[in-house]
């Protein structure tokens, strides 16, 4: 089993679900929530690399093979379709359009 790639997306995954608090944190200290839907692409984030996270930890954690293969293939998923709702968010904020 390649541990590795589990271990690299726990890292990556981690890092921006921190990053993701502080932008909802910093917009809520803004009082910028009611004023755009920022916050909620934001929580969305938040709630798809907690996710991601956590079957990376159940895939390390696992001890047979094919539930490891399944935790990690939601893992990766859920960290790509975070990194992509991450992309859409940045790409609706410098278009101005939410």
């Amino acid at each position: 089993m390649d541990r590795n790639k589990n271990v690299h997306i726990l890292n990556a995954a981690s890092s921006l679900l921190g990053f993701s608090f502080i932008a909802v944190t910093t917009l809520r200290s803004l009082n910028l929530i009611h004023k755009t839907r920022i916050d909620e692409f934001a929580s969305l984030i938040v709630i798809i690399f907690t996710i991601s996270v956590i079957f990376s930890f159940l895939s390390i954690r696992s001890t047979k093979i094919k539930r490891n293969k399944f935790f990690e293939s939601v893992a990766e998923y859920t960290f790509m379709v975070g990194l992509l709702t991450m992309l859409l968010l940045i790409i609706l904020i410098e278009a101005r359009l939410v």
